[in-house]
């Protein structure tokens, strides 16, 4: 059978190399996982700028247009 061309490397240098990188992620999928408390803060803040973002972009306060509605429907009265 002939050998393909291809098939080995100048002077029989094999070589293979591999390499990974855990992606980052704010927490973790081990149930016992706790948070570093020096990274709590960061945690918070980054919760608070999510909710923050989440708010922007609302159209209408549902909760504050009930409260509003029953307030000038009370002082109608």
């Amino acid at each position: 059978m002939a050998k393909s061309p291809n098939m080995k490397p100048a002077n029989n240098n094999w070589s293979v190399s591999a390499s990974w990188t855990q992606p980052y992620l704010p927490n973790s999928y081990n149930p016992f996982y706790e948070p570093s408390p020096k990274h709590v803060a960061t945690e918070e803040l980054i919760k608070l700028a999510a909710i923050d973002s989440i708010v922007d972009a609302m159209l209408t306060y549902p909760a504050a247009e009930a409260i509003i509605n029953k307030i000038t429907k009370e002082t109608k009265k």
